[in-house]
């Protein structure tokens, strides 16, 4: 393993406060993963011996960020980061656009402007209107190093990799985030436990210990930001004209009367490639026009969680699929969507971006018939355990190449028994493959002789996703894995591989030393985004050739999967026994 160049001690010992950041995976329509967290719960540990200990953090980052909202306030609405229900249904808030100096928007039907404590403003339906900020000014955010993340009640797992690091010489801090809930019975535990790097940090100062711990321990902590200080400045709403028409402080919000929504201007297509183009887009709920973290101006709509299906699950799945497919991805939705309250952008001012990084919403312009009549015939069931009757945080992605994947070989986390990887294939054929793939001699079998796999013969699934290739040249590879600082690669070992045969541990042996990558979706990106990290490498020529199979992490759903169960006759109910080891469905509302 390389240990030259930048210390984390020099990193550990850099300074405070600054101005915002964020994280990312692969599902159908693309992929997501990462959390922010929120405030703090727990006491910093001594520094280990050798290292100076570290600079106190700022004050008021260790405790939670003064409310400037009043009751009722939208302020609430967006700052809670909470399950709220509206008339019986969780109402979501979803951040649509945001870092904008001025954003166009239009009702589309009669409604009104409200700024914070003003009157009421008259609306027409089809005129637009111009937002923008003044005085804007950004959020007071503090960084630090997210270094593992587990559910509250993996005490176990947070005990271990809080003794990993500190025996790796760095002082470490646990806060946690989410909340607990009880719904008709049953159980949505969304509390998570963060261990992150204790000391005080910049923004800069994060990124170069993430890139120090890459270079000596094969892990890229992300950089986690905790609100200190909301941001500020006036929201002011001017008409075709440039009169003004609204102006509040922080945020002013335009409902509409009965369903009729409204439509923003310039909505990225692809927010994750902005330069793809923009687009109008009509949506659902009532618009909030808010100050973001950057001091910029946000649209977010406040919506129910039913609603947002509507827009979200023909984003996430083509809705020419099977329906018994729909409604096993609404449930999903519906499940995984609840599973990230209270555990993501609590550094912003809404609940869920529309990014993949959550899931994907496009808002009316996906909506369909078929997708919408899945939603309307699962409207609200998720999926809880057989044995804790808690929530299953239904992760899922495109296609698992055959075979899932555990939830522990994945992310860091405890395993979850509702998440166990198995064979995607019918009962005749996965008895041979019992007991998985961690062994290459059965991963090469099983990508070779390539098993009748529901995924593989879905409806319409591509044929490049099941088994693919990927090649690099010499040249390639050494730069991709340069920041290891081993030199020219000579060897690449998986030392550890999932339920799968997904890498778990990548050693790359190089003739300056070698170095380890832990992780699936770390190895898949230093290898230059492989679709899946179910593959196996070999020396070929000059280059290195990526033999695999699967797109996205592979555990939970397989979504090309679940299309082709549902091919083959199986309803949505036995689908998600298929992928969530038995859980069961149930309706909480």
């Amino acid at each position: 393993m390389s240990f030259r160049s930048t210390s984390l001690a020099l990193a550990l010992a850099c300074a405070a406060v600054v101005t915002r950041a964020a994280p990312q995976e692969a599902k159908l329509a693309g992929g997501g993963e990462g959390a922010q967290g929120a405030a703090s719960a727990g006491a910093s540990s001594p520094a280990p011996a050798g290292l100076p200990p570290p600079l106190p953090p700022p004050a008021l980052a260790e405790s939670a960020p003064a409310s400037d909202s009043l009751p009722g306030d939208p302020l609430e609405l967006l700052w809670g980061h909470r399950l709220d229900f509206s008339g019986g249904v969780p109402l979501v808030t979803i951040r649509l656009v945001e870092g904008r100096e001025e954003i166009a928007f239009s009702a589309r039907a009669p409604g009104g402007l409200e700024a914070r404590g003003g009157p009421r403003v008259p609306v027409s339906p089809g005129v637009w209107l111009r937002a923008r900020v003044r005085a804007g000014r950004p959020a007071t955010l503090s960084y630090r190093p997210l270094l593992a993340e587990f559910e509250a009640r993996d005490r176990s797992g947070l005990a271990r990799a809080r003794e990993a690091w500190e025996r790796r010489g760095v002082p470490t801090r646990i806060r946690a985030s989410g909340g607990i809930y009880g719904i008709a019975g049953r159980v949505i535990d969304n509390r998570r436990s963060l261990l992150v790097a204790d000391g005080t940090f910049t923004e800069a100062s994060s990124a170069a210990f993430a890139a120090s711990a890459f270079e000596r321990f094969g892990e890229r902590p992300r950089v986690e930001a905790e609100l200190v200080a909301r941001p500020s400045g006036e929201v002011e709403v001017v008409g075709p004209d440039g009169s003004p028409l609204a102006r509040g402080d922080t945020v002013v919000v335009l409902e509409t009367s009965g369903s009729g929504g409204f439509a923003l201007a310039a909505v990225d297509r692809d927010p994750a490639q902005p330069g793809r183009g923009t687009e109008e887009r009509s949506y659902h709920g009532r618009l909030l026009l808010t100050v973001d973290s950057s001091g910029k101006l946000a649209a977010v709509s406040a919506l129910p969680l039913e609603e947002l299906l509507r827009g979200l699950v023909p984003s996430e799945m083509p809705a020419g699929s099977p329906t018994e497919a729909l409604k096993a991805q609404a449930v999903t939705a519906r499940s995984n969507v609840l599973a990230q309250i209270g555990t993501r952008h609590l550094s912003d001012p809404w609940t869920l971006c529309s990014e993949v990084h959550c899931q994907a919403y496009r808002g009316d312009v996906a909506q369909t018939a078929a997708t919408d009549a899945a939603v309307r015939a699962t409207a609200g069931e998720a999926l809880f355990g057989r044995e804790d009757r808690r929530l299953v945080d239904a992760v899922y992605s495109a296609m698992c190449g055959g075979h899932g994947e555990d939830n522990d070989a994945v992310w860091d986390t405890a395993p979850d028994p509702n998440l166990r990887g198995r064979p995607d294939l019918p009962a005749a054929s996965a008895a041979a493959w019992s007991g998985g793939l961690a062994s290459e001699t059965r991963l090469r079998s099983f990508l070779g002789g390539a098993p009748p796999a529901y995924c593989a013969h879905a409806p319409g699934a591509p044929p490049d996703r099941y088994r693919w290739e990927r090649h690099l040249s010499a040249e390639e590879l050494d730069a991709l894995v340069g920041a290891l600082g081993v030199g020219p690669v000579r060897a690449l070992l998986v030392e550890a591989r999932g339920a799968s045969g997904r890498a778990r541990s990548l050693r790359v042996e190089g003739e300056r030393g070698s170095a380890t990558i832990h992780g699936e979706l770390q190895i898949r990106r230093v290898l230059g985004n492989l679709p899946s990290a179910m593959f196996l490498v070999e020396r070929e020529g000059d280059g290195w050739v990526f033999r695999g199979g699967g797109w996205g992490h592979g555990a939970g759903m397989c979504q090309w999967g679940a299309i082709g169960r549902a091919a083959a006759g199986q309803e949505y109910r036995e689908i998600l026994r298929a992928y969530y080891s038995g859980a069961e469905v149930a309706r909480i509302y």
